[in-house]
């Protein structure tokens, strides 16, 4: 193993110095890193035919090097089709090296391949540490798998060197998936500041703006409702005071929904069935929705919890619905499901409407940013905001012609 020592950093260093250059130039979200040529899948091929070209043979047809890492990597962190793109690679590669070793490999990598594959919806709900411990449980079943495979061929004298060269490996993977996982929670912490940043302006603005515009509509307001009980006053100029005290109502609650981006209800916050609230807000948008010819369907799990005001997270559920409503053309279906995953209450509302570009998502939530032609850009501001407030994500993914998902994630209580 000594002897070997220049060929196991040289696999260490052609692994983890395209990782580091991956995250530095190549930041990419969950949803990029699941296309088949993804810069991920692309990274990950580089690794492999870097660490199988220089691979450590201990005999004639048996060799080694880290082409592990790569493969489990694509399949944890990009999905099913990056996965089958390197094991597919994987095999040819190790195919055209030759030796009697490739049938181990054949067997073990399209076992585990296979495995992976079947496991890919769990696999993609597993939170950091335990992506940690499946990786590992895959990479020791692998293991175990090759030595049951050389004792089969009567190759049990480099288990020994086998099992040291595999302790390193697991070692360097585990260094490898904290990297991209601390790297990934980074991203996800920047993009929650910058949205922070915006709101925190917005705020500062509507509390400013409301202050100084409610003062003088509430006197207005007041001298026009004494004007309407002078009995001098016509049938037309009455009519004409209650359609300025209608605008002015509004106008007013136009403001409201600014101010409370200044002031979400924190104070107010208690145990809510959010499963309740997720169905009258359907019954409630039905009959916008049947105008639109758009079909809601539902998949709402019972009796799901969190902390925080009916009203406002109402208002969220209104608010993103409407969108999904009018981003599609006359006919189309809207899917609302509602479920618990790792105690987390996750709401996702799919609409399949013209979708949004890269560009679009990136501004969406920005304050009087809309991509409707009439829209003032203040609902889904108002939306972040109050989801934020009540300790909770919006995730958004959207492809141009194929529509958009909103996930609301909030943590999970217990009833009281």
């Amino acid at each position: 193993m000594f002897f070997h020592a220049e060929l196991v950093l040289y696999q260490v260093l052609i692994v983890l110095f395209p990782i580091l250059v991956y995250h530095l130039f190549f930041n990419e979200k969950n949803s990029e890193r699941r296309k088949p040529l993804s810069k991920l899948t692309i990274i990950m091929l580089v690794i492999l035919s870097l660490a199988m070209s220089s691979p450590i043979q201990f005999s004639t047809g048996y060799i080694y090097d880290f082409r592990i890492i790569p493969f489990i990597i694509a399949f944890l962190y990009g999905g099913t089709f990056p996965g089958v793109i390197i094991t597919v690679a994987l095999l040819i590669f190790r195919y055209i090296i030759g030796g009697d070793g490739f049938y181990v490999i054949l067997i073990n990598y399209t076992i585990t391949g296979i495995i992976l594959i079947l496991s890919a919806k769990k696999i993609s709900g597993l939170q950091k540490n335990q992506k940690l411990i499946f990786a590992s449980l895959v990479f020791w079943a692998n293991t175990v798998i090759v030595i049951l495979a050389l004792m089969a061929q009567n190759e049990g004298k480099q288990i020994w060197f086998m099992l040291v060269f595999y302790v390193i490996t697991w070692i360097c993977l585990i260094v490898v998936m904290i990297i991209i996982q601390n790297v990934d929670q980074r991203l996800i912490l920047r993009e929650e500041l910058q949205q922070a940043e915006k709101l925190n302006v917005i705020s500062q603005l509507a509390a400013s703006v409301a202050h100084e515009v409610r003062n003088p509509m509430t006197s207005v307001r007041g001298f026009l409702q004494l004007m309407v009980d002078d009995k001098n006053l016509d049938s037309q100029h009455r009519n004409y005071i209650d359609i300025a005290i209608n605008e002015l109502d509004h106008a007013q609650s136009i403001i409201n929904d600014y101010l409370s981006l200044a002031r979400p209800n924190t104070d107010e916050f208690s145990p809510i069935n959010v499963s309740d609230e997720v169905k009258k807000t359907i019954e409630l948008m039905t009959s916008y929705s049947n105008i639109q010819n758009i079909k809601i369907e539902t998949e709402i799990e019972d009796d799901l919890f969190i902390k925080g005001n009916k009203n406002e997270i109402k208002q969220v559920l209104v608010n993103i619905i409407k969108n999904g409503i009018e981003s599609m053309d006359i006919g189309g279906t809207l899917k609302v499901k509602t479920y618990e995953s790792n105690r987390e209450i996750k709401i996702k509302i799919i609409d399949s409407g013209k979708g949004m570009t890269r560009n679009q998502l990136k501004k969406l939530g920005t304050p009087f940013y809309t991509t409707k032609e009439k829209g003032t850009g203040v609902g889904l501001t108002i939306s972040f905001q109050l989801v934020q407030a009540m300790k909770g994500k919006i995730r958004i993914e959207s492809e141009q012609g194929k529509g958009t998902t909103f996930t609301l994630q909030f943590p999970s209580i217990e009833a009281e």
